[in-house]
């Protein structure tokens, strides 16, 4: 069979398309002769993930990002499902995670299977749990902004204590503050006089300094005898008697603490007289009438003193 000048074009340019696809798959980290699983995972942000960046599994990369497809909810809100593709020659359960990081401080980000373990083992097409983890720069930007605001919060308060503190020091409070320490000075150098006085006391020996050290020498030597006296009365004490005088006391006091028991409780004769109602009665009518007699013997004493001079009574 005889092939033409333009069947050989055709076959040639079919073969370089052929060939530039398988090499443009290859190019993007494609296998061409083996089969891949497909998974997806939903994220609120992708944080500039890109199609064709790779995924690995403990640091070997397994596969690829494949496509990121933006879904747009009811109520406005959008997420993204980021498919991936990987090698089929690796296992791993469902409960593993999809996660976007950034492997370095100048490289793009890729994603990883963060391993778990236990049944059931994901299959072709499952949906995994998306998680997400902070760059280094994104991280030190988190911890950096709280630190910003506690720098400005200080700051303000640094401003506001110059603020008053420039209120304070207004001239007024600068020419009080200047008076003080005038006075202040004459007040050190007045101590200063008073010091070099004591010395020069001192160095003279100064007759008034030594009679004042003999009176105070006097005086201790009296405290010290008005103690010793005391020592001695304190130890000619009889602790024994003064003990029974005590006891004697409190013997005292406890029988007359019964007595006045006894006459709170109506006992004896004052007892009787503070409890027994009629008897306290009694013993005040009898006063009353002894008081109405009195007063009627002031006022007619001879009806109850007749006296006769020459032995004859005279009758009222």
């Amino acid at each position: 069979m005889k092939f033409t000048k333009e069947i050989k074009a055709g076959l040639i340019a079919l073969l370089a398309i052929v060939g530039f696809v398988f090499l443009f798959q290859f190019m993007k980290g494609k296998s061409l002769f083996t089969t891949d699983n497909i998974f997806f995972a939903k994220f609120d942000n992708v944080e500039g993930l890109a199609a064709s960046n790779p995924v690995s599994i403990n640091g070997l990369k397994v596969g690829q990002v494949d496509k990121i497809i933006p879904v747009t909810e009811s109520d406005g809100k959008i997420h993204f499902v980021v498919k991936v593709i990987i090698d089929d020659n690796f296992e791993f359960s469902k409960k593993s995670t999809l996660e976007i990081f950034e492997p370095g401080l100048m490289s793009g980000k890729e994603m990883r299977v963060n391993l778990a373990y236990g049944q059931p083992m994901a299959k072709d097409g499952d949906t995994l749990d998306g998680d997400f983890k902070l760059s280094m720069l994104n991280s030190i930007s988190s911890q950096v902004g709280p630190v910003k605001d506690q720098v400005q919060v200080v700051l303000k308060r640094v401003d506001s204590l110059t603020t008053n503190a420039n209120k304070i020091f207004d001239d007024q409070n600068r020419a009080e503050i200047r008076a003080l320490l005038n006075n202040l000075n004459r007040t050190v150098a007045a101590f200063e006089g008073t010091s070099k006085q004591t010395n020069a006391l001192l160095a003279n020996n100064d007759p008034r300094i030594q009679k004042m050290l003999d009176n105070a020498n006097l005086a201790t030597v009296s405290a010290k005898t008005a103690i010793d006296k005391y020592g001695r009365v304190a130890d000619e004490v009889d602790v024994q008697k003064l003990n029974n005088t005590i006891d004697k006391l409190s013997l005292t006091a406890d029988k007359l603490n019964g007595v006045i028991t006894g006459i709170q409780n109506g006992e004896g004769s004052l007892g009787k007289l503070t409890k027994d109602e009629q008897l306290y009665q009694n013993l005040n009518k009898t006063a009353e009438n002894l008081n109405v007699l009195v007063e009627d013997l002031k006022a007619n004493p001879k009806r109850y003193l007749n006296f006769s001079v020459f032995g004859k009574n005279t009758k009222d």
